[in-house]
């Protein structure tokens, strides 16, 4: 009798689970006019499964490597409260556990056995698979360490329990789908859902140089967020190029492991941000939504979706969600000499001008970036060349380095940056 997956039934969707097990299902009694036919399928199936164990740098049988990225995937009622509750009893658990005794007779079938009735040899080069490069490259540094270790946990099950609690022990401690297997993201207006950011810029707090005070009171308010205190939305503001936005990237690469996962919304797409919530809301991590530049012209009207989403409707914002934004304006929105000439036409022209200011007053933390004095740009070209091994007399690297601030917009860590850079290039040559 065939057992039917229940909570995993999603998995039966898969192409190449779906292939798979089906000629398993039939081996030994496989028509002889569809041997032809099932070998190519087969060996598509297995084409694939060498290609996401490379990309996921992940060691082992390929077949069962192709499972756990399954069941790493699958989000379902049962890896859905594992991933928030931890323990499930019930009939649900039940039903997992009897869904993992069929997936683990799948996993151990040996598959030697159905290449000699189709007339193909391939587990035998590819089972035992080594990726040019451990590690995945794709997923990113912690997800792929993740997808990884789950895969080993499967490759070791020796029974169906053994095969459940590695499972419900990658649920407990990563959670389960998209947002166990990547750090970053990006909301896609197209196809109405958060779909991964790769790959993600490598940056951390060590290598942003100076502003010590600042990069501080982003992490204080950070933790704070991922320990279940009360915690600020935060706007950044300053001269440009000062690392604002470096700032919050390298909060995702520091945090991420404790929980924290990142999404980037653009200024057009804060209407969407309501259906962004439905998504994220009952997940068990802490959400930055990042907004980068943000600011608004007079004509622009999503500050008022913005102010209405950060205060609240009738639903309660949720407490797993923040809003840190970047902007080089201090108000984020634009102000001109015509708007004080426009104030004979409005009657109640303070309360306009309040309106259209009053957004930044949502912000509860405000965090200015100023550009370096002369000493502080020096002291981070000569940081950048040492790090990118840049030899230079120090006099004549700060001459370069006051001639090319000229060109490029004053102080600031991206003119040092790019000089440095420059300046690396140039020597490889």
């Amino acid at each position: 009798m065939i057992r039917e997956l229940i909570p995993f039934r999603g998995l039966e969707r898969d192409e190449v689970f779906a292939c798979i097990t089906g000629l398993i299902r039939c081996a030994g009694d496989i028509d002889e006019g569809s041997v032809s036919e099932s070998a190519r399928w087969y060996c598509d199936c297995v084409a694939k499964m060498a290609a996401a164990a490379e990309e996921a740098g992940i060691e082992g049988d390929i077949w069962r490597t192709w499972i756990a990225l399954l069941l790493a995937e699958s989000e379902n009622p049962f890896s859905l409260a594992r991933e928030r509750r931890g323990d499930l009893p019930g009939t649900m658990r039940e039903l997992a556990m009897e869904d993992f005794e069929t997936i683990f007779d799948y996993m151990n079938y040996d598959l030697r056995e159905l290449e000699a009735e189709l007339g193909v040899d391939l587990i035998g080069r590819v089972g035992s698979f080594r990726p040019a490069e451990a590690g995945a490259l794709s997923f990113g540094r912690a997800a792929g360490a993740a997808a990884g270790k789950l895969a080993a946990a499967v490759g070791a099950a020796a029974s169906p329990r053994e095969l459940y609690d590695a499972a419900a022990a990658f649920y407990r401690d990563y959670g389960v789908g998209k947002f166990a297997l990547y750090n970053g993201f990006r909301w896609d207006a197209e196809a109405r859902d958060i779909v991964p950011a790769l790959p993600l810029e490598d940056i951390s707090f060590d290598g942003l140089v100076g502003y010590e005070e600042q990069k501080a009171r982003l992490r204080e308010n950070t933790e704070a967020f991922l320990e279940g205190r009360p915690a600020n939305n935060v706007l950044l503001y300053g001269e440009a190029g000062t690392g604002k936005s470096s700032s919050i990237k390298a909060l995702l690469n520091e945090y991420a492991p404790r929980g924290l996962r990142m999404i980037e919304v653009y200024k057009h797409q804060i209407a969407d941000l309501e259906t962004l919530l439905d998504i994220v809301k009952r997940r068990n991590y802490k959400f930055i939504l990042f907004m980068d530049d943000l600011s608004f012209e007079q004509f622009e009207v999503e500050y008022k979706f913005l102010k209405a989403f950060i205060e609240g409707g009738l639903e309660k914002r949720p407490d797993n969600v923040l809003i840190y934004a970047t902007s080089n304006r201090r108000h984020l929105m634009k102000e001109s000499w015509s708007d004080r000439a426009d104030k004979d036409d409005d009657m109640h022209e303070s309360e306009t001008m309040q309106e259209k200011m009053s957004l930044v007053d949502r912000f509860g933390l405000l965090i200015r970036y100023l550009s370096p004095e002369q000493k502080e740009y020096f002291d981070i070209v000569h940081r950048l060349a040492a790090e990118y091994g840049v030899e230079m007399e120090a006099e004549e690297l700060e001459k370069g380095a006051v001639r090319w601030e000229l060109r490029h917009g004053g102080f600031s860590g991206r003119a040092a940056r790019q000089y440095i850079e420059h300046l690396a290039g140039r020597a490889e040559k």
